[in-house]
Protein backbone atom coordinates (compact mmCIF):
# COMPACT_ATOMS: atom_id res chain seq x y z
CA UNK A 1 0.00 0.00 0.00
CA UNK A 2 2.83 2.39 0.88
CA UNK A 3 4.35 1.60 -2.50
CA UNK A 4 1.15 2.69 -4.23
CA UNK A 5 1.07 6.01 -2.39
CA UNK A 6 4.75 6.59 -3.19
CA UNK A 7 4.13 5.82 -6.84
CA UNK A 8 1.21 8.28 -6.94
CA UNK A 9 3.26 11.00 -5.31
CA UNK A 10 6.06 10.46 -7.78
CA UNK A 11 3.61 10.72 -10.69
CA UNK A 12 2.20 13.97 -9.37
CA UNK A 13 5.66 15.43 -9.09
CA UNK A 14 6.43 14.39 -12.64
CA UNK A 15 3.28 16.05 -13.99
CA UNK A 16 4.06 19.27 -12.15
CA UNK A 17 7.59 19.25 -13.51
CA UNK A 18 6.22 18.83 -17.05
CA UNK A 19 3.91 21.82 -16.72
CA UNK A 20 6.76 23.91 -15.34
CA UNK A 21 9.03 22.93 -18.24
CA UNK A 22 6.28 23.78 -20.80
CA UNK A 23 5.73 27.25 -19.35
CA UNK A 24 9.40 28.04 -19.22
CA UNK A 25 9.75 27.65 -15.51
CA UNK A 26 7.95 29.14 -12.58
CA UNK A 27 7.24 32.91 -12.76
CA UNK A 28 9.65 34.96 -10.73
CA UNK A 29 8.32 37.76 -8.56
CA UNK A 30 8.85 41.25 -10.08
CA UNK A 31 11.47 43.44 -8.47
CA UNK A 32 9.99 46.48 -6.76
CA UNK A 33 10.37 49.73 -8.84
CA UNK A 34 13.27 51.97 -7.96
CA UNK A 35 12.16 54.93 -5.91
CA UNK A 36 11.76 58.16 -7.94
CA UNK A 37 14.17 60.80 -6.77
CA UNK A 38 12.57 64.18 -6.13
CA UNK A 39 13.44 67.05 -8.50
CA UNK A 40 16.37 68.97 -7.12
CA UNK A 41 15.62 72.69 -6.99
CA UNK A 42 18.24 75.40 -6.67
CA UNK A 43 18.03 76.63 -3.12
CA UNK A 44 16.22 73.53 -1.82
CA UNK A 45 12.50 73.06 -1.11
CA UNK A 46 12.15 76.64 0.04
CA UNK A 47 12.81 77.79 -3.55
CA UNK A 48 9.74 76.00 -4.97
CA UNK A 49 7.33 78.97 -4.99
CA UNK A 50 9.91 81.23 -6.63
CA UNK A 51 10.68 78.61 -9.27
CA UNK A 52 7.01 78.20 -10.16
CA UNK A 53 6.60 81.96 -10.36
CA UNK A 54 9.48 82.16 -12.80
CA UNK A 55 7.92 79.46 -14.98
CA UNK A 56 4.48 81.11 -15.09
CA UNK A 57 3.85 83.69 -17.85
CA UNK A 58 3.99 87.21 -16.53
CA UNK A 59 0.78 89.20 -16.79
CA UNK A 60 1.04 92.02 -19.28
CA UNK A 61 1.15 95.47 -17.80
CA UNK A 62 -1.77 97.70 -18.74
CA UNK A 63 -1.22 100.04 -21.67
CA UNK A 64 -2.73 103.40 -20.81
CA UNK A 65 -1.85 107.07 -20.97
CA UNK A 66 -0.80 106.96 -17.33
CA UNK A 67 1.37 103.88 -17.85
CA UNK A 68 3.11 105.44 -20.86
CA UNK A 69 3.45 109.00 -19.59
CA UNK A 70 6.74 108.40 -17.82
CA UNK A 71 8.46 106.78 -20.81
CA UNK A 72 10.20 108.69 -23.61
CA UNK A 73 7.86 108.92 -26.62
CA UNK A 74 10.00 106.65 -28.81
CA UNK A 75 10.05 103.99 -26.11
CA UNK A 76 6.29 104.30 -25.59
CA UNK A 77 5.70 103.99 -29.34
CA UNK A 78 7.85 100.88 -29.51
CA UNK A 79 5.85 99.30 -26.72
CA UNK A 80 2.54 100.15 -28.38
CA UNK A 81 3.57 98.95 -31.83
CA UNK A 82 5.03 95.72 -30.42
CA UNK A 83 2.04 94.80 -28.30
CA UNK A 84 -0.33 95.71 -31.14
CA UNK A 85 1.53 93.38 -33.50
CA UNK A 86 1.42 90.59 -30.89
CA UNK A 87 -2.21 91.32 -29.96
CA UNK A 88 -1.12 91.60 -26.34
CA UNK A 89 -1.93 95.21 -25.43
CA UNK A 90 -3.76 95.16 -22.13
CA UNK A 91 -6.00 98.21 -22.25
CA UNK A 92 -8.82 96.70 -20.23
CA UNK A 93 -11.32 97.58 -22.94
CA UNK A 94 -12.54 94.91 -25.35
CA UNK A 95 -15.74 95.60 -27.20
CA UNK A 96 -17.19 93.74 -30.16
CA UNK A 97 -14.30 92.11 -32.02
CA UNK A 98 -11.84 94.16 -29.99
CA UNK A 99 -12.81 97.45 -31.65
CA UNK A 100 -12.72 99.44 -28.41
CA UNK A 101 -9.20 98.28 -27.72
CA UNK A 102 -8.10 99.00 -31.30
CA UNK A 103 -9.27 102.60 -31.11
CA UNK A 104 -7.71 103.05 -27.69
CA UNK A 105 -4.34 101.83 -28.99
CA UNK A 106 -4.64 104.09 -32.03
CA UNK A 107 -5.37 107.07 -29.77
CA UNK A 108 -2.33 106.21 -27.65
CA UNK A 109 -0.09 105.94 -30.75
CA UNK A 110 -1.30 109.33 -32.00
CA UNK A 111 -0.67 110.91 -28.60
CA UNK A 112 2.85 109.51 -28.41
CA UNK A 113 3.56 110.64 -31.97
CA UNK A 114 2.55 114.17 -30.93
CA UNK A 115 4.97 113.91 -28.01
CA UNK A 116 7.70 112.72 -30.37
CA UNK A 117 7.13 115.75 -32.62
CA UNK A 118 7.52 118.01 -29.60
CA UNK A 119 10.48 116.25 -27.99
CA UNK A 120 12.28 114.02 -30.49
CA UNK A 121 15.05 114.97 -32.85
CA UNK A 122 14.64 115.03 -36.64
CA UNK A 123 16.25 111.65 -37.27
CA UNK A 124 14.05 109.97 -34.67
CA UNK A 125 10.94 111.61 -36.07
CA UNK A 126 11.82 110.53 -39.62
CA UNK A 127 12.41 106.94 -38.52
CA UNK A 128 9.04 106.77 -36.78
CA UNK A 129 7.24 108.50 -39.65
CA UNK A 130 8.56 105.80 -42.00
CA UNK A 131 7.58 102.98 -39.66
CA UNK A 132 4.11 104.29 -38.85
CA UNK A 133 3.28 104.82 -42.52
CA UNK A 134 2.80 101.04 -42.54
CA UNK A 135 0.70 100.92 -39.34
CA UNK A 136 -2.65 99.25 -40.13
CA UNK A 137 -4.83 102.25 -39.34
CA UNK A 138 -5.62 105.18 -41.60
CA UNK A 139 -5.52 107.78 -38.82
CA UNK A 140 -2.00 106.75 -37.81
CA UNK A 141 -0.86 106.61 -41.43
CA UNK A 142 -2.28 110.09 -42.09
CA UNK A 143 -0.44 111.58 -39.12
CA UNK A 144 2.77 109.78 -40.09
CA UNK A 145 2.47 111.17 -43.63
CA UNK A 146 1.84 114.67 -42.28
CA UNK A 147 4.97 114.37 -40.16
CA UNK A 148 7.01 113.06 -43.11
CA UNK A 149 5.86 116.05 -45.19
CA UNK A 150 7.31 118.46 -42.61
CA UNK A 151 10.69 116.75 -42.40
CA UNK A 152 13.61 117.10 -44.82
CA UNK A 153 12.77 114.86 -47.82
CA UNK A 154 14.77 111.70 -48.27
CA UNK A 155 14.79 108.67 -50.54
CA UNK A 156 14.13 106.42 -47.55
CA UNK A 157 11.00 108.32 -46.53
CA UNK A 158 9.75 108.46 -50.12
CA UNK A 159 10.23 104.70 -50.49
CA UNK A 160 8.36 104.03 -47.24
CA UNK A 161 5.46 106.23 -48.36
CA UNK A 162 5.29 104.61 -51.80
CA UNK A 163 5.28 101.12 -50.30
CA UNK A 164 2.56 101.99 -47.77
CA UNK A 165 0.35 103.82 -50.27
CA UNK A 166 0.61 100.96 -52.74
CA UNK A 167 -1.07 98.66 -50.22
CA UNK A 168 -3.99 100.82 -49.14
CA UNK A 169 -7.63 101.12 -50.12
CA UNK A 170 -8.05 104.55 -48.55
CA UNK A 171 -8.93 107.29 -51.04
CA UNK A 172 -8.90 109.90 -48.26
CA UNK A 173 -5.27 109.10 -47.41
CA UNK A 174 -4.37 109.18 -51.10
CA UNK A 175 -5.90 112.64 -51.42
CA UNK A 176 -3.66 113.78 -48.58
CA UNK A 177 -0.66 112.13 -50.20
CA UNK A 178 -0.86 113.65 -53.71
CA UNK A 179 0.51 117.12 -52.78
CA UNK A 180 3.30 115.54 -50.72
CA UNK A 181 4.23 113.19 -53.55
CA UNK A 182 4.24 116.08 -56.04
CA UNK A 183 6.60 118.08 -53.84
CA UNK A 184 8.97 115.13 -53.52
CA UNK A 185 8.74 114.51 -57.27
CA UNK A 186 9.86 118.09 -57.96
CA UNK A 187 12.95 117.30 -55.89
CA UNK A 188 13.69 114.23 -57.97
CA UNK A 189 12.35 111.77 -55.37
CA UNK A 190 9.79 109.84 -57.40
CA UNK A 191 11.21 106.33 -57.51
CA UNK A 192 8.41 103.77 -57.49
CA UNK A 193 5.60 106.19 -58.28
CA UNK A 194 4.64 104.62 -61.61
CA UNK A 195 4.44 101.06 -60.26
CA UNK A 196 2.42 102.24 -57.27
CA UNK A 197 -0.12 104.17 -59.36
CA UNK A 198 -0.47 101.43 -61.97
CA UNK A 199 -0.95 98.82 -59.27
CA UNK A 200 -3.63 100.88 -57.54
CA UNK A 201 -5.51 101.54 -60.77
CA UNK A 202 -5.50 97.83 -61.61
CA UNK A 203 -6.03 96.14 -58.26
CA UNK A 204 -6.73 98.80 -55.62
CA UNK A 205 -10.06 99.22 -53.93
CA UNK A 206 -12.72 100.85 -56.08
CA UNK A 207 -12.41 104.28 -54.46
CA UNK A 208 -8.61 104.19 -54.39
CA UNK A 209 -8.42 103.09 -58.03
CA UNK A 210 -10.87 105.80 -59.08
CA UNK A 211 -8.92 108.40 -57.09
CA UNK A 212 -5.67 107.53 -58.84
CA UNK A 213 -7.32 107.56 -62.28
CA UNK A 214 -8.67 111.04 -61.57
CA UNK A 215 -5.49 112.50 -60.01
CA UNK A 216 -2.58 110.88 -61.81
CA UNK A 217 -2.27 113.78 -64.28
CA UNK A 218 0.44 115.76 -62.40
CA UNK A 219 2.57 112.63 -62.26
CA UNK A 220 2.49 111.95 -66.00
CA UNK A 221 5.54 112.73 -68.09
CA UNK A 222 7.11 111.81 -71.39
CA UNK A 223 8.70 108.75 -69.82
CA UNK A 224 5.57 107.13 -68.41
CA UNK A 225 2.61 108.45 -70.39
CA UNK A 226 2.78 105.52 -72.83
CA UNK A 227 2.50 103.07 -69.97
CA UNK A 228 -0.63 104.75 -68.61
CA UNK A 229 -2.15 104.87 -72.10
CA UNK A 230 -1.69 101.10 -72.25
CA UNK A 231 -3.29 100.72 -68.83
CA UNK A 232 -6.29 102.76 -70.01
CA UNK A 233 -6.74 100.41 -72.97
CA UNK A 234 -6.63 97.39 -70.66
CA UNK A 235 -9.20 98.65 -68.17
CA UNK A 236 -12.81 97.55 -68.57
CA UNK A 237 -15.17 100.22 -69.85
CA UNK A 238 -16.52 102.29 -67.02
CA UNK A 239 -15.89 105.24 -64.72
CA UNK A 240 -12.31 104.29 -63.91
CA UNK A 241 -11.28 104.01 -67.57
CA UNK A 242 -13.02 107.27 -68.43
CA UNK A 243 -11.29 109.08 -65.56
CA UNK A 244 -7.87 107.85 -66.64
CA UNK A 245 -8.54 108.81 -70.27
CA UNK A 246 -9.51 112.33 -69.13
CA UNK A 247 -6.28 112.61 -67.14
CA UNK A 248 -4.31 111.55 -70.22
CA UNK A 249 -6.13 114.06 -72.44
CA UNK A 250 -5.55 116.87 -69.95
CA UNK A 251 -1.88 116.00 -69.81
CA UNK A 252 -1.63 116.09 -73.58
CA UNK A 253 -3.37 119.47 -73.72
CA UNK A 254 -0.97 120.90 -71.12
CA UNK A 255 1.96 119.50 -73.04
CA UNK A 256 0.75 121.25 -76.17
CA UNK A 257 0.20 124.46 -74.23
CA UNK A 258 -3.59 124.30 -74.39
Amino acid sequence: MKAVFALAAFAALAVAAGWALRDGGAAQPEAPPAPVKPLALPGGPAALPATLAAMAPAASEPVSAAALAGAPPAQALRRLVSCFAANSCNTGRRGAEGLDEHFEIVAAVLAQLDRLVAQGDTAEQAAWARELLAFPDGHVQAQALALAAKLPPSAETTAAAVTALGRIYDAVLLAQAYPVLQRWQQLGLSSGYDDMFVGLVHTGGWRAAQSVAENVGPFLNAGNVGRFEQVARQLPAGARQQALLRSLRDHELQRQGG
